[in-house]
C-alpha cells in the first residue's frame, strides 16, 4: 500500500479514516478494559460496594495509587496504538500477559469482563491487517522531507 492509499495528509500523519478496523477495535477494547478492570474495581472498593473481590481497608490507598496511573497509561497507549506506535502495542501486549497470569482464580463478572476485553484487545493488535498497519508506520517520528535532504548544499 502506498502512502496515498493509507491517507497520509502530510509527512508522518495518517488519516484516521484509514486505520484498519482491527486496530480501532483493539484500541476500543483497551479503553473499555481500562474502565471495567482498571477503574470500576477502584471506584467500587472506595465506595465500599461489595463486588466479590474485596481487599483489606489498609490496602485501598495503595490500590488507588497504583490503579489510577496504570489505567491512565493503558488509555494513553491505546490512543497511540491508533497512530501506529509500536511501543504501545508491545506495552499493551505485556500488560495483557501480566493480566492473564495475575488473574485471580475466583473471577467475578467484573474481573472476567475486563480480562476478556484485555485479551480481545491484545489479539486484535496482532491480526494480519494490524501487522500491515504497524509495518507501514515504521516512519521515524519526525521524518526529514526528501526535498530538504536532497537540496542541502555545501556550507559557505
Amino acid at each position: 500500500m502506498s502512502d496515498q492509499q493509507l491517507g497520509y495528509r502530510e509527512p508522518g500523519k495518517i488519516a484516521p479514516v484509514n486505520i484498519p478496523h482491527p486496530v480501532r477495535l483493539a484500541a476500543a477494547c483497551w479503553v473499555a478494559s481500562a474502565v471495567v478492570a482498571g477503574m470500576m474495581p477502584v471506584i467500587l472498593e472506595v465506595a465500599g460496594i461489595d463486588f466479590g473481590q474485596s481487599i483489606p481497608d489498609w490496602a485501598v490507598p495503595y490500590l488507588v495509587a497504583f490503579a489510577v496511573p496504570l489505567t491512565a497509561l493503558q488509555v494513553l497507549a491505546a490512543q497511540h496504538l491508533l497512530h501506529g506506535a509500536r511501543w504501545a502495542r508491545i506495552l499493551l501486549t505485556v500488560a495483557a500477559a501480566l493480566s492473564a497470569i495475575g488473574a485471580p482464580v475466583d473471577l467475578t463478572a467484573l474481573i472476567l469482563a475486563g480480562l476478556v476485553l484485555t485479551l480481545a484487545g491484545a489479539t486484535l493488535m496482532w491480526l494480519p491487517a494490524s501487522n500491515r498497519f504497524f509495518l507501514l508506520r515504521r516512519d521515524p517520528a519526525y521524518p526529514v522531507p526528501a526535498a530538504a535532504a536532497n537540496t542541502a548544499g555545501p556550507l559557505s
